[in-house]
């Protein structure tokens, strides 16, 4: 611990003393910073770690602040630099990585053996009249601000010397006042003057005093031997004295033994919440570049709202969890559309790693993302979008989806059921599931599994020139039935179109003829179409429940901030045409009936794969089998191969009626939908 005048050394934190040191003040301001300008020591200590600053004993720190202002108080050094009286300590923490700040004041404020008392306030108008309040202040003003020459201005380079926050007011026989230093206290009293103490107040309260006083009137007391003291709190209005404000207080002061000793001390500053604790502040939000990212990318949904829709429930969206399967060409249009939605969970699933071919259609990945055999898709596509939003929670899973009619040798079954396993585990823990994947079989499983979950599907798929986007209904109900009233049936999923089970669609197929062949923007189109489907859905007060759009039906904003949701959208590049179409939920569907459903509900893995290795139990499960019998009995009784034929026709669109289709004179679209 150091005593005035002499600064310790630095050990584990750093300690600065001031005192031999005054800012430069510049000429044209010397004036005015000179005005109401007082110099205190202190002692900061910053501390290089959170636990240090947490773990240093504020009571021992405190008491050896207290015991500095007392050697002083003793020595006699408080009355030649009473400045010293106000010693302050202060500790402070700075977190730079993440811009917080800890830091705690202290005032040191000795206990004395007895309180003291204020006998009387007043003002100084009040207490001594206009005429010798103007006297008082003329004479504190002039001991503060001592008159200079021209020739004496401080230059630009020079200290200016601060004035000392206490100071001695004495009135002679003759009534003049006139400002001492305190070390003038003997003299003055030997001389019959009237003695007041007056000390620099930084107190903004009307009725009390500021803190530093206290240790004042202890010194009085204890090397003046005085148990009254008159005292004027110099309060400033412009840099002068305010008469009106400034307080004279008659104190009562306790006696002091000679071996009398503080027996504690105070001065912890209370922080805002006026608890005796360090003040926190956070300036992340301000400063750090993630928080910025955070609070920007929001901007435009945020606008959205304040501008053009105020009842779209942005949280809604960005709390979302979703999961694409696939990390091709549309899985990374999607999540690209999704970021711009503020949605900040978002998983990939695949099992393919970056090829040379990939980063010039798929915009989340690099050339350097093709080296080396390639990485993973669904980690690299990961990695960019936490390099895009550093905010964004993003895992990559390379995870191969099991498909029906797909043959799976017996060392791979193990294999199989853990995919599986982990495959429902994912969509369990997510809230929105979108198909992007490469075959119309590798759609099955997820939509079973989404069913049995009651999770929102949206399906997006790719031809050369045309797209496919559409969402799954809700989860099927006991009610569920090809003559149910269409209003009232769920919305169908991308099998319910389907007279027949999924099987291989690659068997048999040349490796050119299983790459898909798109035109450049069609994934984009599909993409943003696929991310607005979902966000209109979840914007419906029914969320998948919501029925199909009707054209001309009256739309209430309020209640549909994004508008009507279709069901499925279809579009061409070829014509630049799009229309939105409806199918209600088939009741013998392979993938999202409740036989089906049920059945997965029931017997979980066991049912799976028998269905994944023999695909024509579905048909037999449903009911199809039955249909496709029925079928061609009827078909029998025709005479002659073209009434076969014409009776075929006929019972494909009494099939496609079943399904759910709602326009039987939209003409047919390519159903084998790929995506890149």
């Amino acid at each position: 611990m150091e005593t005035f005048g002499r600064t310790g050394q630095v050990a584990r934190h750093m300690q600065l003393d001031a005192r031999d040191r005054h800012a430069s003040i510049c000429a044209a301001g010397a004036k005015f910073l000179h005005k109401g300008r007082y110099s205190v020591p202190g002692q900061l200590q910053n501390f290089n770690t959170e636990k240090g600053f947490k773990d240093l004993d504020k009571t021992a720190a405190l008491k050896q602040a207290g015991q500095r202002i007392w050697l002083n108080l003793l020595s006699g050094a408080a009355e030649e630099h009473p400045s010293c009286l106000c010693l302050f300590v202060l500790l402070s923490y700075a977190d730079l990585k993440k811009f917080v700040y800890w830091s705690w004041f202290a005032f040191p404020a000795l206990k004395p053996p007895e309180p003291f008392k204020v006998a009387r306030t007043a003002t100084l108008v009040q207490e001594v009249g206009d005429t010798a309040a103007a006297e008082v202040a003329s004479a504190c003003d002039s001991w503060r601000q001592p008159a200079m020459s021209q020739e004496e201005q401080p230059a630009a380079s020079s200290s200016v010397a601060p004035q000392l926050p206490f100071w001695l007011l004495t009135r002679d026989t003759s009534g003049t006042w006139q400002s001492l230093p305190l070390t003038a206290w003997a003299r003055a009293t030997e001389e019959g003057c009237d003695v007041w103490l007056c000390m620099a107040d930084p107190s903004n309260n009307p009725d009390h005093p500021g803190w530093p006083l206290r240790n004042m009137l202890l010194m009085a007391a204890k090397r003046w031997q005085v148990t009254t003291l008159s005292v004027l709190c110099v309060r400033d209005q412009r840099g002068k004295l305010d008469s009106a404000r400034s307080l004279c207080l008659s104190v009562v002061l306790p006696s002091i033994p000679p071996d009398w000793e503080p027996s504690g001390v105070v001065g912890w500053e209370a922080n805002s919440s006026g608890k005796l604790a360090p003040c926190h502040v956070d300036l992340s939000p301000s400063m750090d570049p993630h928080r910025l990212a955070e609070s920007a990318v929001t901007l435009n949904v945020s606008l959205m709202r304040w501008r053009a829709a105020p009842s779209l429930g942005i949280d809604r969206l960005q709390d979302l969890k979703i999961l694409l399967l696939g990390a091709g060409t549309l899985g990374c249009a999607v999540a690209r559309v999704l970021l711009g939605w503020g949605v900040k969970h978002i998983d990939f699933v695949d099992n393919s790693q970056v090829a040379f071919s990939n980063p010039v259609r798929q915009s989340l990945y690099e050339f350097e993302d093709c080296l080396h055999g390639g990485r993973s898709k669904a980690e690299a596509a990961a990695d960019k979008l936490r390099q895009i939003y550093p905010g964004v929670v993003s895992q990559g899973i390379s995870l191969t989806i099991p498909m029906p009619g797909h043959p799976v040798v017996p060392s791979q079954v193990d294999r199989v059921r853990a995919d599986t396993d982990r495959l429902a585990e994912l969509i369990e823990q997510h809230d929105v599931v979108y198909e992007l994947m490469d075959t119309r079989e590798s759609r099955w499983l997820p939509t079973v599994l989404a069913a049995a979950s009651g999770k929102l599907v949206i399906n997006a798929a790719l031809g050369f020139d045309s797209f496919l986007v559409m969402r799954h209904g809700g989860p099927p109900s006991e009610a569920t039935g090809s003559h149910e009233a269409p209003a009232k049936r769920p919305l169908g999923c991308y099998f319910c179109n389907d007279v027949v089970a999924p099987l291989d669609s690659t068997v048999d197929r040349t490796l050119e003829q299983q790459c898909t062949v798109a035109r450049p923007g069609l994934a984009s189109i599909a993409g943003a179409l696929a991310v607005e489907l979902m966000a209109a859905t979840l914007q419906h007060p029914l969320g998948i429940d919501a029925p199909a759009a009707v054209a001309g039906e009256h739309v209430n904003h309020e209640e549909l901030p994004l508008g009507p949701v279709p069901h499925m959208v279809r579009g061409q590049l070829s014509g630049f045409s799009q229309m939105c179409l409806s199918g209600q939920a088939f009741r013998q569907c392979t993938a999202c009936s409740k036989t089906v459903v049920d059945q997965y509900k029931q017997h979980g893995w066991s049912f799976l794969w028998q269905a994944l290795q023999d695909p024509k139990m579905l048909e037999d499960l449903t009911g199809l089998t039955q249909l496709h019998a029925e079928t061609h009995a009827r078909g029998m009784h025709h005479q002659g191969p073209e009434a076969d034929i014409e009776k075929d026709a006929e019972d494909s669109k009494l099939a496609g009626e079943n399904a759910g289709s709602d326009d039987a004179s939209i003409p047919d679209i390519d159903d084998d939908w790929t995506t890149l």
